[in-house]
């Protein structure tokens, strides 16, 4: 009962935060909701918006199935966007209260009798990480193919800079992925047998040797980073599409790609639930390096388009048997 109330309360606190930032923006101009209904008024391009959403959402969804696929769980596709979308619908009805990543664990655990959970929060976590490779991958491409014209804007250089060592960590995660079967790491992992002795010790052993594992097969990662980068193309191309709605026509088209992702980071941060108020401020923040004032427009645009479709999880949710307790590991 303590626990109930106590997740109640942080839950309401997110709320509270999140409303406090919005209300603020509100009233001192910071976001103006006349200049989002004129956006949403765009019909065409809304349309647009809500397709490429769907596109990204197939993306993830089909993500998540390939890494499931590289830890030999294999399951329907259906299956998966039906697991998927009922996390969505709680990831974004229940931040910080009920992980709808846990949900989505609990009822594949729950579906296929005998499946460890274990191994399946292992490629829950590792699709998380991978998409937040994808995001790093699609702001680091303009400061590749723009070098200097991002590196000619004092404000983005900054920026780049950060870019930049969010790249190098990507590439170190996949240099120590296949690598892990040699020489000092493979003795590291050597040297880690003794957790095996209690219970914590041996679940972190069970996730590390699932996404080790996947170094055997680096097509899967490959093409699992592919899938990440496509869903954030998507993301960023909503972006766009929203902007233009807006008649924001300031930024070029590489500093979208360089700034989105940067914004999108932030909502990863589970403090607000969908990212509001912390992804508005971010988004404020990052569009005003490039000369548009309309960055906290833009995201209401797009975070509402992703709430609604998230919200459809429900059905899937009402279809599905009931989860009742939590499978063991």
């Amino acid at each position: 009962m303590r626990e109930r109330i106590l997740s109640g309360a942080k839950l309401a606190l997110k709320f509270l935060f999140s409303f406090g930032i919005l209300f603020y923006m509100v009233s001192t101009g910071r976001l103006d909701l006349a200049v989002v209904k004129r956006g949403f008024s765009e019909v065409h391009l809304l349309g647009a918006s809500v397709g490429l959403v769907l596109m990204a959402m197939f993306f993830s969804l089909y993500r998540w199935r390939l890494l499931l696929g590289g830890l030999s769980l294999a399951y329907p596709f259906s299956e998966v966007v039906r697991y998927g979308m009922i996390g969505a619908f709680f990831n974004t009805t229940m931040p910080g209260a009920v992980s709808g990543d846990l949900i989505k664990a609990w009822y594949i655990v729950s579906d296929y009798k005998g499946q460890k959970k274990t191994p399946v929060l292992a490629s829950i976590l590792l699709d998380r990480v991978f998409g937040v490779f994808g995001l790093v991958i699609v702001s680091a491409s303009p400061l590749f193919l723009n070098w200097n014209q991002v590196w000619s804007v004092p404000e983005l250089r900054q920026l780049a800079w950060a870019v930049l060592a969010l790249f190098i960590g990507v590439i170190f995660f996949f240099a120590y992925i296949l690598l892990s079967v040699w020489g000092p790491l493979r003795f590291m992992r050597a040297k880690m047998v003794g957790l095996e002795n209690n219970k914590f010790g041996k679940i972190f052993l069970d996730a590390y040797d699932s996404w080790i594992s996947y170094g055997e097969q680096p097509m899967v990662l490959v093409k699992a980073l592919g899938l990440s980068v496509l869903t954030h193309v998507c993301i960023v191309l909503v972006v766009i599409l929203c902007s233009r709605a807006l008649g924001d026509g300031q930024i070029a088209p590489f500093q979208y790609f360089l700034l989105v992702p940067m914004g999108l980071l932030t909502t990863a941060i589970p403090i607000a639930p969908a990212g509001l108020g912390v992804g508005h401020v971010a988004f404020a923040a990052l569009f005003s390096l490039a000369g548009s004032s309309h960055g906290a427009e833009i995201f209401t645009m797009l975070v509402t388009i992703q709430i609604l479709l998230n919200l459809t999880g429900i059905f899937f949710y009402l279809r599905s048997p009931k989860v009742v307790s939590i499978p063991s590991v």
